[in-house]
């Protein structure tokens, strides 16, 4: 096995013991999980460079955090997500894409 896959597998196998501890976290004790969820947030946005992308980034999950809390179910909240998601990439990214993809094509002759 190359050193690049070894590294690939490791990181692997980190996340997913990441992510079982998280899960059990959930399943135990849903105040510690929402109080390590907040933090960890916090943690990321606070490690934004540019206080105005620290602004943005906060207005954006305070807009999140207040369209959840109305969702009512954890199914709701989930379908939710999904359509925030997909909204956003058809609104926003899928524009930019096509920007940059004129933007890099060769002017015809």
């Amino acid at each position: 096995m190359e050193a690049w896959q070894q590294e690939r597998e490791e990181r692997r196998q980190k996340a997913l013991k990441e992510h079982q501890r998280l899960h059990r976290l959930f399943k135990e004790n849903r105040f510690a999980f929402e109080k390590w969820r907040q933090q960890a947030i916090k943690d990321l946005i606070e490690s934004a460079p540019d206080p105005q992308l620290r602004a943005k980034l906060w207005k954006q999950q305070e807009e999140w955090d207040r369209r959840m809390k109305g969702a009512g179910s954890h199914q709701n909240r989930f379908v939710l997500a999904k359509t925030f998601f997909w909204a956003h990439f058809f609104e926003k990214w899928m524009p930019a894409i096509e920007e940059f993809r004129h933007l890099l094509k060769p002017a015809k002759q």
